[in-house]
């Protein structure tokens, strides 16, 4: 059945009485263009329209970076109805990575007008080995950790079956999904596409966190964006004080073809907000990210499920 027979715009009446009303040949091919788009759209789960009272993009807040990613959208930063993927650079990155994805998630969190927590679901196992969220460290981040509701699962596929839940909830202001490993049971392209889907309808934020991933060789995913993230040195402040948690972030993938962007950013926990690092003289201090200082044992702050 041709959609566009059935196109209630009106695309196909009867022309009007008055020759020099009707409408010309080309307008009626993009109204029924444009019908048949918004069909398949409503059909695919995306919709045309904005989220009502949810932010379209969220951005960086370096200028550079936020205008490179502006794409055909209009507007500066990455689709918040989108999944995002960041990989840590090395094993060791692993925090700075996670650090990233939460502060990324809290940019995003910041422009809506409720007060929506972000989920953060985690393997128990990895959680073990690793680490959990350590509250202190989010707090000296400027993150409240009673905004994160962190979720420990069995295994990958539960926390991908979690994941999907969680995405399709607009109650969620952003999931963040971490795993590990290079393949993870259950993380594939359908998976992928399922989260990416349930964001664009739900319009929630969605960050799949990798460490221990193959960079030469990564899984294919329906992930909008794809990152790659590692610790870098601080400037030290005023009086040799240690300065601004620091990141490495390079593009490996961007939907509309965007490659090779790449920048050295600093967060500002008062501002809120990531700026290029700037070119000092002065000598780099290492300084590990410390939102999510590696903890062995359950710390009481945290709210696990």
């Amino acid at each position: 059945m041709n959609n566009i027979d059935s196109d209630p715009g009106g695309s196909f009446q009867n022309p009007p009485a008055k020759p020099s009303a009707a409408p010309k040949p080309g307008s009626q091919k993009t109204a029924a263009l444009k019908a048949r788009l918004a069909k398949i759209l409503a059909a695919s789960g995306v919709k045309a329209e904005e989220h009502e009272n949810r932010p379209s993009h969220f951005s960086f807040g370096a200028e550079r970076i936020d205008a490179a990613l502006r794409g055909n959208a209009g507007a500066d930063g990455l689709p918040c109805a989108a999944l995002h993927e960041l990989h840590a650079a090395d094993k060791s990155d692993r925090t700075c990575a996670a650090a990233m994805a939460l502060l990324l998630a809290q940019r995003c969190r910041a422009l809506e007008p409720d007060n929506r927590p972000i989920l953060w679901l985690s393997e128990s196992g990895e959680a073990r080995r690793q680490g959990r969220l350590y509250p202190p460290g989010l707090a000296e981040l400027g993150v409240d950790p009673s905004t994160i509701i962190h979720i420990d699962a069995p295994d990958s596929v539960a926390v991908l079956r979690a994941a999907a839940d969680g995405v399709r909830s607009p109650a969620m202001a952003a999931v963040i999904v971490e795993l590990s490993g290079k393949k993870p049971k259950g993380l594939d392209l359908t998976a992928t596409r399922r989260l990416s889907l349930s964001s664009q309808k739900s319009g929630v934020l969605s960050l799949l966190l990798r460490s221990g991933s193959d960079a030469d060789n990564p899984l294919p995913t329906a992930a909008f964006s794809r990152w790659q993230v590692a610790a870098a040195p601080s400037i030290a402040l005023a009086g040799n004080a240690p300065g601004h948690s620091a990141f490495d972030i390079t593009l490996l993938r961007h939907r509309s073809g965007l490659y090779g962007l790449s920048a050295r950013l600093e967060w500002n926990s008062d501002d809120q907000i990531f700026r290029e690092q700037p070119n000092e003289e002065s000598a780099p201090q290492p300084r590990a990210v410390p939102a999510l200082a590696a903890v062995r044992t359950d710390h009481p702050g945290t709210r696990a499920a």
